[in-house]
């Protein structure tokens, strides 16, 4: 290997690489989310943030104080901000009873199959009560539909956690305060044996129930979340005046989603398998498909500053991360950047940063702009402390 360039030659090598476009791609979405989840709701994009004078855009309003729905910016599970729900004894009648809710649209199609994914913080104040409170329901459609319970609620009821399925109650254990609890739930909306409800608590698989799954009508039921406590609207027994929740990282999907699209335990931690590895230099002796052999003994090395392995994972994926493991990283630091890309051709940079230089084993970095849907990772290595050689002998992208 060669000694180190002078400083004015890694300029010029540097500049070159600005001005052939790498670092000035245009810059992509804060948020990728993958083409089955049909809307995100986790407070993070300011047009959300409309709390509490209206609902987020294509959500209705049914809260009827200042404070039933508010924005904040703690606790929260996702991101800086989750949205808090306060619903108290004396709060006046909306919709026909005593509730702080954000609800969708009617307009769900007849027979479809929906993702839903959120997390609940009930507050330190939730005291145990007689009487139950639903904090997420699937409201039967308006017109042209069987009246009454709707078909689907969660509920905290006796100090526990219940779903009243069309009239069944299932115990999901007890509820414990100040905590964020995740959920997912999956149905296909029919009136047949092909309905379908599956439920996740905390990521463990907790209902899978088949059949029916709602009575009728022209359109399938539709979500809605929040407080809903009707015994404070008739009177009945209730020891609480009193309900405050957060509520945070929403996502809803159609048939084209998966349970990882929605959960709320979403880390970026999960390997990607490499379709092909290659480089825009490398020397005979350290070729890069040693950067993706799984030996730490062998590695990609390519000299010159902005020297750069490419990833190809064969198609286009949700990439969040990467984990890239330098030879002599104990030793040394390097200065690197990772550019993605869907088509090898176009580079956005997701990553710019220096490796530890106390490790030889792979570090993760997660994207700056948050996932991104790519194919290609670039690791271009800009500079270290003791030569122009890049040395990667380990390096992956990681998804969701």
């Amino acid at each position: 290997m060669s000694r180190s360039r002078p400083r004015a030659w890694i300029l010029v090598m540097v500049t070159s690489m600005l001005i052939a476009g790498i670092a000035l791609s245009p810059a992509r979405p804060a948020w990728a989310d993958p083409a089955g989840v049909q809307r995100t709701l986790d407070w993070e994009q300011p047009a959300d943030r409309t709390l509490p004078a209206t609902a987020p855009p294509g959500f209705t309003k049914q809260w009827g104080t200042s404070y039933g729905a508010t924005n904040v910016t703690g606790p929260t599970r996702d991101g800086s901000h989750a949205a808090r729900f306060e619903l108290r004894k004396t709060d006046p009648v909306v919709s026909s009873s005593k509730r702080a809710e954000i609800s969708q649209r009617d307009e769900q199609p007849v027979d479809a199959e929906r993702w839903y994914g959120f997390s609940i913080n009930l507050a330190t104040t939730w005291a145990h009560d007689t009487s139950a409170e639903i904090v997420s329901q699937w409201h039967q459609c308006d017109v042209g539909c069987p009246g009454g319970s709707p078909p689907l609620a969660l509920l905290t009821d006796e100090g526990r956690w219940k779903i009243d399925f069309r009239g069944q109650f299932i115990d999901l254990g007890a509820y414990t305060t100040g905590v964020w609890v995740d959920w997912v739930f999956h149905v296909t909306w029919r009136t047949d044996s092909a309905g379908l409800l599956q439920v996740w608590k905390n990521g463990e698989r907790v209902v899978h129930r088949t059949g029916a799954t709602h009575g009728g009508g022209p359109r399938s039921p539709y979500f809605k979340f929040g407080i809903y406590k009707w015994d404070w609207n008739t009177g009945a027994p209730s020891s609480t005046t009193q309900r405050v929740m957060y509520y945070d990282a929403l996502r809803l999907g159609d048939e084209r989603a998966v349970h990882q699209d929605v959960t709320p335990q979403r880390t970026c931690a999960r390997a990607v398998p490499v379709a092909a590895a290659s480089a825009t230099t490398y020397e005979p002796a350290n070729p890069p498909a040693n950067a993706v052999d799984g030996n730490l003994s062998t590695r990609w090395s390519g000299q010159g500053f902005g020297a750069a392995l490419i990833l190809d994972t064969g198609a286009s994926r949700h990439l969040c991360g990467a984990a890239v493991a330098w030879h002599r990283g104990d030793l040394r630091w390097n200065d690197y950047t990772i550019h993605a890309s869907q088509d090898g051709v176009s580079y956005t940079k997701v990553w710019e940063g220096r490796s530890s230089g106390t490790t030889t084993a792979p570090e993760t970095v997660l994207f700056t702009p948050g996932p991104v849907d790519a194919r290609y990772l670039k690791i271009s290595f800009w500079a270290n402390p003791e030569n122009d050689w890049a040395s990667i002998t380990e390096a992956g992208p990681l998804g969701l």
